[in-house]
């Protein structure tokens, strides 16, 4: 298996996880796929910080630099609510993975399982019985990953977010 060190990231970790998003940000112009996230508006180092405090934002370490990183939240997102899941949970037995990336740098090498399966260990921990996300309508690798380690797809819906607006996702969730 790849070697990464995965682990809740600290308060130590503000800046490398902001200069991680940001980089990522930057690098959407030369991505065929992807999110579509505005550094500042989202994600925002306020947002970061708040994960890191509340033992939200999990990190994979390579090399001594942040190589993928995500925000494992408890509770069922607003922009989700009004969609129906196959898993039946309450809302403090759902988690939703945000800001899932890896950095341009160590992209293809395998990275995404590991630390996919960290936080599906961490969520099970929290006494979670699904993860639930959304992926970008047409983001065809991020979806065959979602699904090679796991996720089933829901159905795609229309979301409205305050930095992009509308937008078509595709909505999987894990059965944990």
């Amino acid at each position: 298996m790849t070697e990464l060190n995965c682990r809740l990231a600290t308060e130590a970790d503000l800046a490398a996880l902001c200069q991680f998003y940001q980089d990522i940000c930057a690098h959407q112009k030369d991505d065929q796929f992807g999110a579509d996230w505005h550094w500042g508006i989202y994600p925002r180092e306020k947002d970061i910080a708040e994960a890191i405090a509340q033992k939200r934002a999990v990190v994979g370490i390579k090399d001594g630099k942040i190589a993928s990183a995500g925000i494992l939240t408890v509770g069922n997102d607003p922009l989700y609510s009004k969609f129906a899941w196959p898993t039946p949970a309450e809302d403090n037995e759902i988690a939703v993975l945000h800001l899932y990336g890896v950095h341009p740098s160590f992209r293809r090498q395998g990275l995404s399982s590991v630390l996919l399966t960290f936080i599906k260990d961490k969520a099970k921990k929290l006494g979670c019985k699904s993860i639930r996300l959304d992926s970008m309508d047409g983001n065809v690798p991020a979806r065959r990953l979602y699904e090679k380690n796991g996720w089933r797809f829901v159905s795609q819906e229309t979301v409205y977010y305050d930095d992009i607006g509308d937008c078509k996702v595709d909505l999987l969730e894990l059965a944990l």
